[in-house]
């Protein structure tokens, strides 16, 4: 009883080193919250190796250094020699106009659909490429996801870091080196058979602390939601290594959509004539309504939105494990705390600190709630605008060949130095030849700063659309002299059919308050019959290029995000011919079978013959004989 009574209070005293999470809300413009959840966890310190599958002794000698952190997770980690992993799943798209940055500069958010990244040690690519292939499938299952597709077709080796990859104080075993790889899925959805296997990775299971609000139905019906898992290694002097498993939940929550779903229910019903929202100053009658915006004056709480209340702290005995981080305006919002239990309810108002923000900790087994009131929701904390904005987006209409147009707006008083990662399937062949840029000032109008300027459209940050404006006067285009001013370095990797995708890599710099287009062509090929998926009239998913913003003197990242995926069409065949030339020859062959048996099986005879073939068949005489028997007896009756 003492030693258990020990080992509890060791767990509750680790537990402040090794874990933590934190809830954090802001409230948008037109009524919109960004809501962002942070679990992190600590393994406890081990001596790394490689691991090596032929060597059994290896296998056994693993210590066990799980407390907190998810022993289902770390021997998929050891096993496949990844010394950092990072998986995404998203789904929606980030208005960066109107939401401003992305949560912690991008660094736990991508594209659409699922990404994955990992640093994997190997003697030579072969070997990594058999870790990676044994890495995603055991994640495809373990996340329930279309891991197990991922194959050397969509798989990358990054030039530059595609996020921030760093391990720390690790150095390889000799003979051994670190690969960096990289695959995306956009066409994978996000759903709730995801979210299971990631609050199991967490220490409460979703059951106490602030992952008690995560609800799939709720999480999944928001505008933009994304959730990551990252797993970095950290190896100091002595030569002890840790495992720091970070995972995170973004959402940006509609907040009138999700009032009045409390109130109606899923299915969306007509508003009553008595609760119309119409706008008096115009015509106004029992026939015509003018409807006015969203109301500003809102009361709103975290069971408004998740339908639950925070369960607890995930640690009672430590209060610095869960907090909840609200960034709103004083002046316009109440924030208030409710604390419950079977016995009592306490209520109080919450202030920012030091910092500008309202920071609370759930230290207490009471079920914790928090309300909003607000007098103007538009009032807001300033929106933090990005360094960069991109559009990219398909040109052509034609199925044979295309083109790709990528617009690059700064709209800061200061050149921006970014790298622009994008990998193409195999069957867009590349043609990096017909790559020609134009400059413009962020208006889209010509720029002063060079005579090689351009008339460019204004775009939206990673704002996606299937067609494009791309034509620019000739007397706008940049010169292939006068490229090396916008496109510092460059790498390129052309595709293999079926085998590997189009690789391209820019380090790239724009202007202050201009706008760069990047142009080049491509021609789509033909696929084999069996490698079209269903439904391939709607077109095939290009995954999301990447942009990491760089620090011009440092070079250290600073932003980093996706553009929308795109939707590609290419030839299709007529899948219904197939069926009616199967059709047709099985109807065919069935009729000539059919003749050519009746001739080989069949003789053929005169009426006569057969008539006296017939009776003399047994059946005949059968019958012959029972008239004989029977016929005389109904005579004599």
């Amino acid at each position: 009883m003492v030693l258990s009574v020990v080992l509890v209070s060791c767990a509750g005293c680790a537990s402040s080193n090794v874990y933590y999470e934190t809830l954090g809300l802001k409230p948008l413009p037109r009524n919109k919250l960004l809501s962002s959840f942070d679990f992190h966890t600590e393994s406890l310190p081990f001596s790394l190796s490689y691991y090596n599958e032929s060597d059994q002794y290896e296998q056994v000698r693993k210590s066990n250094h799980y407390l907190l952190f998810p022993s289902s997770l770390g021997p998929i980690i050891e096993t496949t020699n990844t010394r950092d992993l990072s998986l995404r799943f998203t789904q929606g798209w980030w208005d960066a106009r109107s939401w401003g940055k992305l949560p912690h500069n991008g660094a736990f958010t991508a594209g659409t659909g699922v990404e994955v990244v990992a640093v994997i040690e190997a003697p030579d690519v072969q070997m990594a490429k058999q870790n990676w292939s044994r890495l995603t499938k055991i994640l495809s299952g373990f996340f329930c996801a279309s891991l197990n597709s991922i194959g050397d077709e969509i798989t990358t080796f990054p030039k530059h870091a595609v996020n921030n990859i760093d391990v720390k104080g690790f150095k390889p075993q000799i003979g051994n080196k670190l690969y960096l790889m990289r695959a995306a899925l956009p066409s994978e959805p996000v759903c709730t058979e995801n979210l299971t296997p990631f609050l199991k990775l967490i220490p409460t299971r979703g059951k106490a602390g602030i992952a008690s609000l995560l609800d799939g139905h709720k999480l999944f019906d928001s505008l933009w939601h994304g959730m990551s898992v990252d797993v970095h290694t950290e190896c100091n002097s002595d030569g002890e290594c840790f495992l720091k498993l970070h995972q995170t939940v973004y959402q940006i929550i509609d907040i009138i959509r999700s009032m009045r779903k409390r109130v109606e229910g899923g299915i969306p019903k007509p508003t009553p004539g008595n609760m119309l929202r119409c706008d008096t100053n115009k015509t106004f009658n029992i026939w015509q309504c003018f409807p006015l915006g969203d109301p500003i004056e809102l009361e709103w709480s975290l069971e408004t939105l998740y339908g639950r209340l925070i369960k607890g702290a995930a640690f009672e005995d430590n209060p610095n494990v869960s907090k909840v981080i609200i960034d709103v305006d004083p002046s316009t919002w109440n924030v208030t705390k409710h604390k419950e239990n079977s016995k009592w309810v306490i209520t109080n108002s919450v202030y920012a600190n030091n910092t500008d923000k309202i920071v609370e900790a759930i230290d207490e087994p009471f079920s914790y709630d928090f309300k909003f009131a607000t007098t103007n929701s538009s009032v807001v904390k300033p929106i933090e605008e990005p360094p960069l904005h991109v559009s990219r987006s398909l040109t052509g209409y034609s199925l044979d060949r295309g083109g790709l147009r990528i617009a690059f707006t700064n709209p800061t008083n200061k050149t921006v130095q970014f790298t622009y990662f994008e990998s193409l399937p195999w069957f867009m062949r590349l043609y990096i030849s017909t790559l020609k840029l134009n400059l413009a000032d962020a208006q889209g109008g010509g720029s002063s700063s060079s005579s090689n300027s351009s008339n460019s459209n204004n775009n939206s940050s990673s704002n996606n659309n299937n067609s494009s404006n791309n034509n620019s006067s000739s007397n706008n285009n940049v010169e292939p002299k006068d490229e090396s001013r916008f496109i510092k370095e460059r790498y390129y990797r052309p595709s293999l059919d079926r085998a590997r995708p189009s690789h391209l890599e820019l380090v790239m710099e724009v202007p202050a308050h201009s706008t760069l287009a990047m142009t080049y062509e491509f021609d789509k090929s033909l696929l084999l019959y069996r490698e079209y998926p269903p439904d391939a009239n709607h077109g095939f998913d290009v995954e999301p290029a990447v942009i990491i913003v760089k620090d011009e003197r440092s070079g250290e990242t600073i932003y980093e995000f996706r553009t929308t995926s795109l939707l590609l069409t290419l030839p299709t065949p007529d899948f219904s011919m197939p069926y009616n030339v199967i059709i047709l020859t099985c109807t065919v062959l069935s009729l000539a079978f059919g003749i050519v048996f009746n001739l080989l099986t069949k003789k053929v005879v005169t009426e006569e013959e057969f008539e006296l073939a017939a009776q003399n068949t047994k059946l005949a005489k059968f019958k012959k004989l029972l008239r004989s028997k029977l016929l005389p007896k109904r005579k004599i009756e």
